[in-house]
């Protein structure tokens, strides 16, 4: 859906046999809200919304989840001082957070209550193109081993979250090439961003990239950011906006 691969997990610690049924129907809602979304944002499909706005169609803002996403690109657009454009070309274009707002609707509607409702299912997870939304039943010892790609050698990683609920995005060069403007610093090859939600994790990993190293510390910071940076040369761990304390959260 999207364009992207999407992955639904659940995590439990014996065999169940209602686990494929629970499998088929949580997929089946998952895709049907994707559908709804991909309606809504594609910026391929000329009878989608997004399309009809860019051609001037205004009464488009009338619809709750297009309303929603316009105003939050705004303010991610103020948050990260502008490097997070919700623009391309002159035209209104939210695919930059589309997919993490997305992920997070859906695992906060959907998932997160299905999780609550079966105790025996340990964990659950959504995964879209590599960034997900992810959670473990409170007093499970199980945590979630997120890798994270060296983005000079995809088959090998540069470091491993282990975590129990929040969410990971990850944006980088190496596999979509320069897709990001960023035209004064090009030593980041790839951020990532560890967060309660993916909405802004993948907002921030974006934004990291158009700031490039120097201007995303500054960020980082002011915004209490927690993940990774890879430049050519080094990686750049942060935790709750310090540098130095981010190897607490890495193995």
């Amino acid at each position: 859906m999207m364009n992207i691969p999407f992955t639904l997990t659940l995590v439990c610690e014996e065999r169940i046999s209602a686990a494929n049924h629970w499998i088929d129907y949580l997929m089946a809602q998952v895709q049907q809200e994707l559908q709804v979304i991909d309606h809504i944002f594609s910026p391929f499909k000329q009878d989608s919304l997004l399309k009809k706005y860019q051609a001037g169609d205004l009464q488009i803002m009338q619809n709750a989840s297009f309303h929603t996403v316009f105003d939050l690109a705004k303010r991610a657009a103020k948050t990260t001082t502008g490097f997070f454009d919700p623009y391309y070309a002159s035209e209104f274009n939210p695919t930059g957070l589309v997919k993490g707002w997305a992920i997070e609707k859906i695992f906060n509607n959907l998932l997160s209550p299905f999780l609550t409702s079966h105790p025996q299912v340990t964990g659950i997870s959504l995964n879209g193109g590599g960034d997900l939304q992810f959670a473990t039943q409170p007093e499970s010892s199980f945590d979630w081993e997120i890798g994270i790609e060296n983005p000079k050698q995809l088959h090998s990683l540069s470091a491993v979250y282990k975590l129990k609920n929040g969410a990971a995005a990850t944006s980088g060069f190496s596999k979509r090439g320069q897709h990001i403007s960023n035209l004064t610093d090009h030593s980041l090859l790839q951020a990532t961003i560890i967060s309660e939600g993916l909405t802004w994790a993948d907002i921030w990993a974006t934004t990291a990239l158009a700031a490039g190293q120097q201007k995303f510390i500054n960020l980082l910071t002011e915004h209490q950011l927690t993940g990774l940076m890879i430049t050519s040369k080094t990686i750049i761990p942060f935790s709750e906006g310090r540098l130095a304390d981010a190897e607490k959260n890495t193995i």
